[in-house]
């Protein structure tokens, strides 16, 4: 079964921000991690992480993945947060595909107008 994880917290945008990135460098992608998000928000960042499995989930976050977690800072940098983690049949590692980019329509050309050519009136 998969697992959803929302982590919200709140504290200096930037900071957390760096300190995700920072995180995220140590912590690596673990068996298990399908993908992991860090975005800012108006209070500070959220954290989405897709997991193929609870047991992976509590392993990767166990030993090293905790001691990454305290070496990143962003703990530290946490003022108050929340987190929520939701089991689920419903997502799919098939479900989490790159998405495809958008095809431009060419923009309409304006033709260029001639000016008259000059004449010489002198």
């Amino acid at each position: 079964m998969s697992v959803l994880v929302l982590v919200r917290m709140n504290g200096n945008t930037e900071r957390l921000l760096e300190a995700a990135d920072r995180l995220s460098a140590a912590f690596g992608m673990p068996p298990g991690l399908t993908a992991q998000v860090a975005a800012p928000t108006e209070e500070g960042i959220v954290i989405m992480q897709l997991w193929a499995s609870e047991d992976q989930r509590r392993e990767a976050n166990e030993g090293p993945g905790h001691q990454a977690l305290i070496e990143s800072g962003i703990l530290r940098e946490t003022l108050s947060g929340t987190s929520e983690v939701y089991e689920t049949e419903r997502v799919q590692l098939a479900d989490v595909v790159p998405a495809r980019p958008r095809r431009r329509k060419p923009a309409a050309r304006a033709k260029a107008a001639t000016a008259p050519a000059p004449t010489d009136t002198m």
